[in-house]
């Protein structure tokens, strides 16, 4: 393979979040490792997009006009014993703090929007308010004076990554200025879900455009009608495409947010802004009303402060939705709200790769708090994979979008349509379209992508379970995102917990990874890890 074609197949998978570069397969008909002077310039160029000043005409700004009045009403003690909380609580904290009386949806909504104004135009996490979010939180505050509570979320202020459909006043549009008018015909069935447990919605997240299947030049974080999504701990990579979720997490501009996956883009972010998240077992969530890239891999997926968070939204999201066949497993399945302990023995698998400075450092320590636990912890072997994912990204997203658009109403009817308007207003496409007119163009019948989906399947499964039973292992470690085109492709479940500081404070993820509907053993044993280990720390925002 020309050494130009191996670099561009990195920058696309790279680009999209799905993988760490060193990770990737070493096959000829893929890509190869690129050396240690194409990552470091891949990730410079990263830093130097995401942290520089840019204009943004198509930008979008936060209206705080339903707000203004309320918000000139918080008082400063009330701010600042919130600032603590916050940071600190669980959902089930939060809740007993509302049930005794002590706080209100309404007070957490406001100090939540007090933060978002004060910091959004620095990080560039929220893509659009909820102008009816203070309506909202009031109506859960006397529905809870009257004794009727909805679920666990009731009065929770929550954010959605803007891939997820909600009807109006809220917009869905990917960053896409095609879609910047937007509304979807009806919520997203895991939106209907999170109403009916009380949540309320604070707003819409920014995101890498398109999920980050826009261009093979995109930048993490960077959407037309967002801008650039900046790392709150600092001039790091801030991770894509969930990026604005991780952010507004991370940077307590919510309690916690829902994101989504193809292949990457929940654990990337996640570990690049030190959050918890799980990409769940694939069909545990529904996919209704996502904006695609491709039905074979999209997943949605919380993005937490704690992993004992993790639950109580997954025990909300999860079930079977009718109208995606894929969730029929989650009809036998009920995830619990509360992460159950894992059962001794277990034995772990640390799986051995090509790490940057830091990690090798932040996972042993995570290696050495298993066995404080009592885990067996031994090292397992790399397995490289030669799975061709991209002609599935390519072919799904050029089907999928168009049922999407047209499901949900939208005045654009497929990528035709998307690719023309942006040839039109060039200010839509600051980094180009390469990969959407690649989608367009790409030749597979129906017949040909689903033969690859089940191959990519077949293999992605087979590889992670050689993984585990050669080395006897329930539970695979492994750095952030490093074996994601593994878990996408057999949709294997993945949780991310914080797991350190690199010297320059950027941080380090630790992913585990189990087998299918193990999603609660991984976040119970995330929730151990995380509470022996006790070290994260908040980004310093002045």
């Amino acid at each position: 393979m020309p050494r130009r074609l191996q670099l561009f197949s990195a920058l696309v998978f790279l680009g999209l979040g799905l993988v760490v570069w060193w990770a990737m397969s070493q096959a000829a008909e893929k890509r190869l490792n690129p050396n240690k002077r194409d990552w470091e310039s891949f990730v410079a160029r990263q830093v130097a997009e995401q942290t520089a000043e840019h204009s943004y005409p198509l930008r979008r700004p936060l209206d705080f006009g339903p707000f203004e009045a309320a918000l000139a009403q918080l008082e400063t003690p009330l701010l600042e014993h919130l600032q603590t909380l916050t940071q600190q609580a669980t959902i089930p904290e939060l809740q007993a703090e509302m049930q005794a009386g002590r706080l209100t949806s309404e007070q957490l909504t406001l100090f939540y929007l007090w933060r978002i104004r004060r910091y959004n135009d620095r990080l560039r996490a929220y893509l659009e308010l909820n102008p009816a979010v203070l309506e909202e939180a009031r109506a859960r505050d006397a529905e809870r004076r009257q004794g009727k509570l909805r679920g666990v979320l009731h009065g929770i202020p929550l954010s959605l990554k803007d891939n997820i459909s909600t009807v109006g006043p809220l917009h869905t549009t990917a960053g896409a200025a095609v879609l910047a008018e937007h509304m979807a015909d009806q919520d997203a069935f895991i939106v209907q879900k999170l109403r009916a447990a009380g949540a309320v919605i604070l707003g819409k997240n920014n995101l890498s455009e398109w999920a980050n299947f826009m261009t093979s030049q995109s930048v993490n974080g960077y959407s037309t009608l967002g801008g650039h999504t900046r790392n709150p701990y600092g001039p790091f990579d801030v991770g894509g495409s969930s990026s604005g979720t991780a952010v507004a997490v991370a940077a307590n501009l919510a309690v916690a947010g829902i994101g989504s996956e193809t292949s990457g883009s929940l654990i990337y972010p996640a570990a690049q802004n030190s959050v918890f998240t799980l990409k769940p077992t694939l069909g545990l969530v529904s996919r209704d009303r996502i904006i695609p890239i491709t039905a074979a891999q999209d997943t949605a997926g919380p993005m937490t402060k704690s992993a004992a968070d993790l639950a109580v939204l997954m025990s909300v999201i999860a079930g079977h939705d009718p109208t995606d066949t894929t969730t029929e497993i989650a009809a036998r399945f009920s995830f619990p709200a509360t992460p159950p302990a894992f059962s001794l023995p277990l034995r772990v698998g640390w799986v051995q790769h090509t790490q940057r400075k830091g990690d090798a450092e932040a996972l042993a320590q995570v290696a050495q708090v298993l066995s404080t636990l009592g885990v067996e912890v031994v090292e397992v072997p790399f397995s490289e994979s030669s799975i061709q994912m991209m002609p599935v990204l390519h072919a799904g997203m050029r089907r999928d979008l168009a049922r999407y658009l047209q499901t949900t109403g939208a005045a654009i009817r497929g990528l035709q349509e998307v690719i023309e308007y942006n040839r039109q207003h060039p200010e839509a496409m600051r980094y180009g379209q390469d990969l959407l007119e690649a989608s367009l163009a790409h030749p597979f019948s129906e017949a040909e992508y689903e033969a690859l989906v089940s191959k990519n399947h077949l293999q992605g499964s087979e590889r992670l379970l050689d993984m585990m039973q050669t080395s006897q292992v329930e539970v695979l470690l492994t750095v952030s995102n490093s074996l994601s085109v593994l878990t996408s492709t057999s949709g294997f479940p993945v949780v991310n917990l914080p797991a350190g500081y690199r010297e320059s404070g950027e941080p380090v993820g630790a992913s585990l990874v189990a087998q299918p509907l193990q999603d609660p053993l991984l976040i119970g044993l995330a929730q151990a890890v995380a509470d022996q280990l006790n070290i994260h720390k908040p980004p310093v925002l002045p």
